[in-house]
């Protein structure tokens, strides 16, 4: 069976006409039909947010390849190629049409998965991760002892055949603002976390008075979050940087939603989390996605999590009523952040498996 894999061009616009638009609005709409089920919606996005987050920014170069038969698509991958820090890695993930079964899909998620180890080996990036769907438990369990995965998976074998180890399982999860009394739990989290600690909180760009501090933040984000084996390095923010990935999250009509917590006697931010809220749906049942949350490790032990998360939660359902659900992913070993949520009220979905292979070449 010959599988052809090509590349996917980007258009000027989401809604550009010609070969080139309809091409990239279909893989689009694969997108969404792939992603509906396996994220229960929390990976939902318009035509102009897909644009806006898989155009190339500063820090990451992307690729899309896809395997089609005439006009339908049939599989794609998302190829990530960090390129501030982490640049010997290449990054992937493969989404697959539903009715492909049996031998047919496992060939097209084979083709896939050897595209993007080619392209790791011609442009020099050795360190390779895939993903998977996941659950809690699995045959193969993730080096972080928490969570496992099916080898027999389609997506999962061809990573299992070529040497992938699965490093990590994260957990998606959805909560309903409405079922929860957030005004009530807020005016709690306050209480428990001190008269120390102060939330600000603001929609799009990060305002000038706190640039450096998140900066800091976003550092921070990237040593103290869980990655297990995963090889990431230590990230480093500009302003530059910053404000491209704000970009990167809302030039396709995506509103930012970010809470901080300040401590009052050092005047330092103590941690932050966001939410991205999309175009209101006509149906009035959105999910906004929860991004990062950090509490930076010496202010921990406050309860500044569940203060964050809930005067975000707040945020959104005075500002976005069609957006009354939220979704969010954490590393199933995230044990203490899971706590939160699951405090909160967040129910896990659905799960996905991160794989590692250093040594492609």
């Amino acid at each position: 069976m010959r599988i052809d894999v090509t590349p996917l061009t980007l258009p000027a616009t989401a809604d550009e006409a010609g070969e080139v638009g309809e091409r990239f609005r279909a893989v689009s709409d694969h997108m969404e039909r792939v992603n509906l089920p396996r994220y229960a919606g929390t990976a939902a996005l318009t035509h102009e947010e897909r644009l806006a987050s898989w155009l190339p920014n500063e820090a990451d170069d992307h690729l899309v390849r896809v395997v089609a038969d005439g006009d339908r698509v049939l599989g794609i991958s998302s190829i990530w190629l960090p390129l501030q820090e982490s640049t010997d890695v290449l990054d992937f993930g493969l989404a697959l049409d539903d009715d492909l079964v049996g031998e047919r899909r496992l060939a097209v998620a084979e083709a896939l998965t050897d595209d993007a180890m080619r392209l790791a080996r011609e442009l020099g990036r050795p360190t390779v991760m895939g993903g998977s769907p996941a659950a809690s438990t699995g045959a193969v369990t993730a080096a972080t002892g928490f969570g496992g995965a099916d080898p027999d998976d389609a997506e999962a074998a061809p990573l299992v055949a070529r040497g992938f180890v699965l490093e990590q399982v994260y957990r998606v999860s959805v909560a309903d603002i409405l079922d929860l009394d957030l005004d009530a739990r807020l005016t709690d989290a306050r209480e428990r976390s001190g008269d120390d600690y102060e939330t600000i909180a603001w929609a799009g760009p990060t305002p000038a008075a706190h640039r450096a501090e998140m900066r800091r933040l976003h550092e921070r984000m990237s040593t103290d979050a869980p990655v297990g084996g995963l090889a990431l390095e230590p990230e480093t923010w500009s302003d530059e940087r910053l404000a491209d990935f704000e970009r990167s999250k809302t030039d396709g009509g995506r509103t930012m939603r970010t809470v901080v917590v300040r401590h009052r006697p050092s005047g330092a931010l103590a941690g932050f989390t966001s939410l991205f809220v999309g175009a209101a749906p006509a149906d009035g049942a959105g999910i906004a996605r929860q991004h990062d949350t950090l509490v930076v490790a010496e202010h921990r032990g406050r309860a500044l999590g569940m203060l964050l998360k809930l005067a975000n939660l707040v945020e959104l359902r005075d500002h976005h009523p069609a957006h009354p659900r939220v979704g969010t992913w954490n590393a199933e070993e995230n044990r203490h952040m899971l706590a939160v949520n699951e405090a909160t009220g967040f129910v896990a979905v659905a799960h996905e498996g991160v794989w590692q292979r250093k040594d492609v070449r």
